[in-house]
């Protein structure tokens, strides 16, 4: 009786531990799976899971009961036919033990063979949803292309499918031939050892009608495989050649003409039995693909092409500017396909700017971003984290109706970090620090007094301009905030905190998934591995996790369908903040098309500002230099046809169409029906921040280097090809080798010829191994109208380039002195981004220096260098330096700024010197504060210590600079005493 007892808890104990190995293994992912579905439905976009599930699975399904039919009956076939007879000759004693071996369970052997080889087979076609659902929702582009007279929804959405189907049964019935031919070597229907017969007719029947059908379909693979030339690279562009039409094409032609004389071949074998004839067909075949495919085509591109090669390539030159021009969106009105999006027009870059013309463009002047986004964010985390579990994670640019004016304005979020945290429990990150709080806002082209931002909105609480404003300031989702927190627990989550106390709140938006019951927590400690979500007694009933909060994971997540900028960015409407990412549709089956690596040109290379933790134990800055990818894989075509927002509160998505002609958003808007909203449909305030997108961009000035060369002949001799200049002050900034391309530039700006400024997206351009200036290419903000206009400077004369101008900058008298003269006082100089600023019919070229002591890690905006024909001015602010270009100057009368907290917006009365002391026990009034003679005496030295630092540091004395500097320190340290005392 013990014994049985013993043996049933050893069994329950295996048991037991099968089950705990079999949760560890499957149990996370089929928790993923569990809340993966709570996730979609909880957000309303649960068609999308299932849609995306079932195709994936349906091809999988599809492929698998195929090569279930396909192989299962072959090896069955081949099981059937096995010889009732045979006297094995000495040589198949090996494989003939094998036969006994096997014979008593060939039935389930090959069962299970089957199966484990149509599983693999099916699971490759999991991957290969895309091309199923664009292929099952295509439609047309109505363009055809030049040679075989298709749409080019054939080549976009058809021949991708049908090529991946061929692909798919030839690897299909190739292994199906092996593993058959096996079969019948097995059990005696192929017996290559014997003395006599070598394959019973059975076996030579069947494997004679596989390989007749496996050619069959390499036949219509060579058929095929005459499309996909229109992708060829053979000649000088991507598409088909001259060679490729002569040799190439007739090669696939004949090949499939032999390969179906060959499936005759391989039928005849049946009667007449023997290796002769498949032999003769596989060779033909193999002799044909080498002759037609390899030496043919080599032979008319060395007689014919090389020695008159232009003449030749001529139309297919033509033909690829043309659509590569179309698909990548950079076509002019004069192309043969679709409508023109780019302009071009001469531009004089003269030098008689009247100040009248200088007035009349103040809005554009008065938007010369000088502050850096990459030194802004280290002034942002400086001044503004005000907390270390605060991140700004970018700094970007919008523009707002600020007082009713277009403003353009430097603009981040301050997102939780809660690796930052003092104490990094479980319950502080996942329970109580659950979100970011504000927005941090100032202005693009002026500095305050002390060289900082002069904010548009600012602190904790919020405060800001009417427009920038926050009813709801609570940060849930951003760029990269925690993995999961968990909301409406027994304890409110953490806001923020004053000197007295600290300001809690509940969460009460839509988002989350509910975290009450036993299964969920389960589910949800599984996924993140984490116990703590089920056994911590914080979690109540109504409780609900968040997850799923990255901008881009939340916008992959409902649009798998397309590609996303590497930027989204965040904007403030309605006194909520939103976040608005731009996204794509891409193929690289545009025939004629050129195809790029996307990855080239929109990985950015960045200078970061982050904290380091030291051994002490005290926390320090450090700046890196830092890889961004953008954009990956290959294509040749481009479209910005989704604009994605998401609420920073609850994490709604919507995904509206900004492309509504694009045959690809078509094909996906009818693959996931209800997932894509039509543009009119959006609120105008949050259109109105709609900007063009920086990937796409990029991408199209990369092509414009060569593409923007109008015929064919000036594109084969590259007399006209463009560059991106280098950004010089990058290398500098960072002291070593590493180099970038000149970076595009948001700007507010007023393009000749039009009667208001536009949000442009700006790059100027150099020849190839030159630095002046050959182009000035702005794309429009205007998201009714996202056309790119390219000035072209004049080809007979100097126009200076940013290498140039920033080569001219560094040689400048008073710059050099001024960089080395700090440098020695222990501060150095970070060199903004140079700008280039068309104004009228000339050009401006403004870089800011940003001053950093060794002793702080916060830059300041300290001059600003204008660089206007011949003259090269510094200027501690952007207007001084205007007006010692052109003279007296009504700019910069009506940038906004943001008073400093406690500010009255009423006039103040002037402070009188001879004013009674405040009796000691009355109560300071609430505003204006007013204070004894003694306080207005230092404070009145502190001011006049602190202009006479700033007229040194002009004067190049820095010795004086840093006596007075410390004098006014010592004032200030003196009237907190006084007023401690008073």
């Amino acid at each position: 009786m013990n014994t049985i007892i013993a043996e049933l808890r050893r069994r329950w104990l295996l048991v037991l531990f099968a089950l705990v190995v079999l949760v560890a293994v499957v149990g996370p992912r089929l928790a993923t799976f569990y809340t993966d579905v709570l996730w979609y439905q909880s957000i309303g976009f649960a068609d999308v899971f299932w849609n995306l599930l079932q195709t994936r699975f349906g091809l999988g399904a599809a492929a698998t009961v195929v090569m279930v039919a396909l192989l299962g009956t072959n090896l069955f076939l081949a099981r059937r036919l096995t010889p009732e007879f045979r006297i094995p000759s000495e040589g198949e004693e090996v494989i003939e033990r094998y036969r006994r071996m096997v014979t008593p369970i060939a039935r389930p052997l090959l069962v299970a063979l089957t199966v484990v080889v149509a599983l693999l087979s099916g699971s490759s076609l999991f991957g290969e949803w895309r091309t199923f659902l664009l292929w099952a929702n295509g439609g047309s582009f109505g363009i055809d292309d030049p040679h075989f007279g298709l749409d080019l929804g054939f080549f976009v959405f058809d021949l991708p499918f049908w090529t991946m189907i061929n692909s798919w049964l030839f690897t299909a019935l190739t292994i199906t031939i092996l593993l058959t031919a096996g079969a019948h070597y097995l059990f005696g229907g192929i017996r290559p050892q014997s003395t006599g017969q070598k394959i019973t007719s059975g076996a030579n029947v069947h494997v004679s009608v596989l390989l007749a059908s496996l050619i069959a379909v390499r036949a219509w693979g060579f058929w095929l495989d005459r499309y996909m030339l229109s992708y060829s690279d053979r000649g000088l562009v991507t598409g088909l050649s001259y060679t490729d039409v002569n040799a190439e094409l007739r090669a696939f032609e004949l090949l499939t003409i032999i390969a179906a004389v060959c499936v005759v071949l391989f039928l005849a074998n049946i009667r007449f039995r023997g290796a002769v004839l498949p032999t003769a067909g596989v060779g033909i075949l193999l002799v044909a693909s080498l002759l037609l495919g390899g030496i043919y085509p080599a032979v008319i591109q060395a007689v014919q092409v090389n020695p008159q090669e232009l003449d030749r390539e001529r139309p297919f030159i033509e033909r690829n500017l043309d659509f590569t021009r179309y698909a990548w969106g950079i076509e002019t009105e004069v192309a043969e396909v679709g409508e023109g999006t780019v302009s071009y027009e001469g531009f004089p870059a003269s030098e008689n700017l009247t100040r009248e013309e200088v007035e009349e463009n103040a809005a554009t002047l008065e938007a010369i971003r000088l502050w850096d986004p990459a030194t802004l964010q280290n002034t942002y985390q400086q001044l503004q984290e005000l907390r270390p579990y605060y991140e700004f994670r970018d700094v970007d640019v919008d523009r707002y109706e600020i007082e009713g004016d277009p403003q353009q304005v430097m603009i981040s979020v301050r997102e939780i970090s809660i690796d930052d945290l003092q104490e990094p429990s479980w319950q502080n990150q996942r329970l109580e620090f659950t979100h970011g709080y504000g927005v941090v806002a100032s202005v693009v082209s002026t500095a305050a007094s002390n060289g900082q931002p002069e904010f548009l909105a600012r602190d904790i609480p919020n405060r800001g301009v009417a427009e920038l404003e926050l009813e709801e300031p609570r940060i849930y989702f951003g760029e990269r905030p925690p993995s999961y927190s968990i909301v409406n627990a027994t304890l409110d989550e953490f806001d923020f905190e004053t000197e007295t106390r600290q300001e809690r709140n509940r969460y009460d938006g839509a988002d989350g998934v509910n975290v009450g019951g036993i299964l969920n927590r389960v589910a949800f400690a599984l996924r993140y591995g984490e116990p703590n979500i089920v056994l911590s007694g914080l979690i109540q009933p109504d409780s609900r996790i968040m997850f799923n909060r990255s901008i881009q994971e939340r916008v992959e997540a409902v649009a798998p369908f397309v590609q996303l900028d590497h930027d989204p960015y965040p904007i403030v409407v309605d006194g909520e903040v939103k976040w608005v990412q731009d996204a794509y549709t891409t193929t690289d089956m545009i025939p004629y098309s050129e195809r790029l690596d996307l990855a080239d040109p929109t990985r950015i290379v960045e200078r970061q500002t982050v904290f380091v933790q030291q051994a002490d134990g005290s926390v320090t800055t450090e700046e890196q230099i830092v890889g961004i990818p953008g954009l990956t894989g290959q294509a040749n075509y481009i479209r910005n046809s989704v604009k994605a927002v998401v609420d920073a509160y609850d994490g709604t998505v919507e995904l509206y169409v900004n492309d509504p002609d694009d045959p690809l958003i078509q094909a996906w808007d009818r693959a996931f029906p209800g997932v894509l909203t039509p543009m009119e449909e959006i609120d105008p305030a949050i259109k109105q921040h709609f900007r063009y997108p920086e990937d796409m961009f990029r991408v199209q000035s990369e092509l414009l280097q060569r593409y923007h060369i109008p015929d064919a002949d000036g594109f084969y001799n590259a007399s006209d090809e463009w560059e991106l200049p280098s950004d010089n002050a990058f290398a500098d900034n960072n002291g070593s080798n590493i180099t970038r391309t000149f970076p595009p530039t948001y700007q507010l700006i007023r393009l000749p010829g039009e009667e208001e400024e536009d949000f442009s997206l700006i790059q100027p351009f150099t020849p190839a191994d030159r630095d002046v200036l050959s182009a000035y290419v702005a794309a429009s903000g205007d998201p009714d109208n996202p056309e790119l206009r390219v000035l072209r400077m004049p080809p007979t004369e100097t126009v200076f380039g940013p290498e140039q101008i920033h080569a001219r900058i560094q040689q400048d008298a008073d710059v050099s002195e001024l960089i080395t003269l700090l440098g020695d006082a222990g501060s150095s100089i970070i060199l903004g981004n140079l700008i280039v600023v068309p104004v009228e019919e000339s050009l401006l070229y403004a870089q800011p220096l940003f001053l950093k002591s060794d002793q702080s890690d916060i830059p300041e905006l300290r001059r600003v260098v204008l660089v206007y024909g011949d003259r090269v001015v510094m200027e501690p602010r952007l207007d001084l330096a205007l007006e010692t270009l052109f003279g007296d100057l009504e700019v910069f009368e009506d940038v906004p700024s943001l008073p400093e907290p406690g500010a009255s917006d009423e006039p103040t009365e002037p402070i009188d010197p001879e004013a009674e002391p405040i009796p000691e026990g009355t109560e300071a009034p609430s505003a204006p504060v007013e204070v004894d003679g003694d306080a207005q005496s230092l404070i009145a030295r502190a001011i006049e210590a602190f202009a006479a630092a700033d007229e040194a540091l002009a004067a190049g004395d820095l010795g004086t600079y840093q006596e007075q500097v410390e004098q006014a320190q010592d004032f200030l340290e003196a009237l907190e005493l006084v007023l401690e005392a008073g």
